[in-house]
Order: C-alpha cells, then structure tokens, then sequence
C-alpha cells in the first residue's frame, strides 16, 4: 500500500467509532452551555490562539463551532465583524449574553450545524474562517472543504493533539481503558490530500482554571461516556481524583492539574494566488 491508497476520512470514521468518549447531541451541549461558558471566559488557551495571528481591524470572522463565545467574544474587539455559528441553542443564549454585558455590538449569531446548508442560512465567506476545537465530525473531508470555501484570506483550525482535553490520567484512576481516537494528523493528511499544504502551531496547558470544586467534578465527568455511568467505587475514585489535583488561586478560583497536559495542534493556511483551495 502507498501513501495516495489510504482514505484518510474514512480511516477517521473507523477511528471514532473505537473512541473512549460518545458522540455529543445538541441536547448534551445545551446542558454544558453554562458550565462551559464559566470555565472558558478566561483561558489560556485563548490567550495563545490569538497571540498567533495578526488580526486586521478590517477583517470579518467566521467561528463555526463557536460554543459561548470562547473565541468569538475576545475577536470581536480586534476585528471588524464576527458571525458565530453553533447548533446548540443555549451555548448561542450565552455568547449573546455575554456580549450584552461587554457592550459589543459586532457579533452576528446564527443556529446552524456543520452538516447544514449554510448557504441557506445566509452564511457567505469571510475574510478568516476558525474552526476552533469543534470538528467533532463524521464526514471530516466535507467539513474540511467547506472551511476553505468560506475563507476568503485565512483559515485556522484548532485540533486535538492526542488526548487532547481529555484526561488519561482519570480514566487510569478509575480502572477504566482510554482511546482517544482521531486527531490533528488525520486532519494534516486530508488537507494535504486536497492540496492544502498548512501551516501547524501547537498550544500547550498544563492545567485548567475552574471556578469552583462541583465544576471540576462536572469537566471530568463530562468525559465519561454516557451509556457507561460511573459505579458508586468510580464515584468514589473520582472524587478523590479531584481533591488530590484542585489548587487555589490567589483570586478565588481553582486550578485543576493532570499529569498528561492538554495539547492542541493550531493549523492554518493563507489563501493565495499560489494556493489550491477546495470547491464546495
């Protein structure tokens, strides 16, 4: 077999269908959107996005995926206008309160899923296109194009590196096996397959600020497949688990420590006269 023989979008849909961790429903999301907002407001990982791209004021951002504004909100304030796009109903319910509260007035929101014509919703291309941690995907190469369709000057991908958010470390403290499934490389490769030769950053957390004990309790938790429910021992376990890794902040908040950082792989492209893009 050679390299021009694998189907790199169908190698990801086999390698997801072995993962530890379900597949999220809007349902699942919407229930997040609060817990999730609170954790994200300030991250470090937001902080080193940004810090990699020179943002233009003039510019127009579309963020697909755009949870509560974990992107979409520090953007608005470097560029002209951002369009952020989610499935989930309360995830957008947060973003659009938020930016009640900081007095932005350049976010456009709209309801739309990947898998959606977004054409039909009104979307047009923007000047960037972001991607950022939610290309949880079947159909990965058809996500993919439509990324390159919608940028007109700049895509920017934020992918899992391995693990990614999700802790080894908890899983081994429960007894249970972990398989992370697809990551960045699979991205990589069907973007090279397209003719799309991208340019790849990595960010690395050590540990993740969380307001309160119930809410680290909540992120492990969420890592926890669903139709697998924890035993009362695991219960027990976790709990434990959570305790022996919460550190205090000078500032009121927690840190919440893991033995295998968190690592994300930040892969773009310019679009160019030079360069191949996709067609949708």
């Amino acid at each position: 077999m050679r390299y021009h023989d694998l189907d790199w979008n169908t190698l990801w849909q086999q390698e997801r269908r072995h993962k530890s961790r379900a597949c999220r429903s809007k349902q699942d999301w919407d229930w997040r959107a609060r817990d999730f907002a609170a954790r994200n407001l300030n991250s470090s990982y937001v902080d080193q996005f940004i810090a990699m791209f020179a943002w233009q004021p003039e510019w127009t951002a579309l963020d697909a995926g755009c949870g509560p504004g974990t992107l979409s909100l520090p953007l608005a304030r470097r560029v002209k206008a951002v369009t952020a796009l989610d499935f989930s109903t309360s995830m957008l319910k947060e973003l659009t309160t938020e930016q009640q509260r900081q007095g932005l007035r350049n976010i456009s929101v709209i309801q739309a899923a990947w898998e959606d014509d977004w054409s039909a919703a009104g979307i047009v291309p923007h000047d960037v296109m972001i991607a950022s941690r939610s290309l949880a995907v079947d159909d990965l190469q058809g996500a993919l194009t439509k990324i390159d369709h919608y940028a007109r000057k700049l895509a920017i991908i934020g992918d899992r590196v391995g693990a990614g958010p999700f802790d080894p470390g908890l899983f081994a403290a429960l007894g249970r096996s972990f398989v992370p499934g697809p990551d960045y490389i699979f991205t990589l490769n069907i973007l090279h397959r397209l003719g799309i030769y991208a340019k790849v950053d990595f960010i690395t957390l050590q540990h993740q600020r969380i307001p309160d004990y119930e809410q680290a309790l909540n992120s492990l938790l969420w890592m926890i497949p669903t139709d697998q429910p924890l035993t009362t021992e695991e219960e027990k376990r976790l709990k434990l688990y959570v305790t022996a890794r919460l550190r205090p902040r000078p500032d009121g908040a927690w840190l919440l420590l893991r033995d295998t950082p968190s690592k994300w792989a930040v892969i773009s492209w310019a679009k160019t006269g030079n360069d191949k893009s996709c067609e949708l």
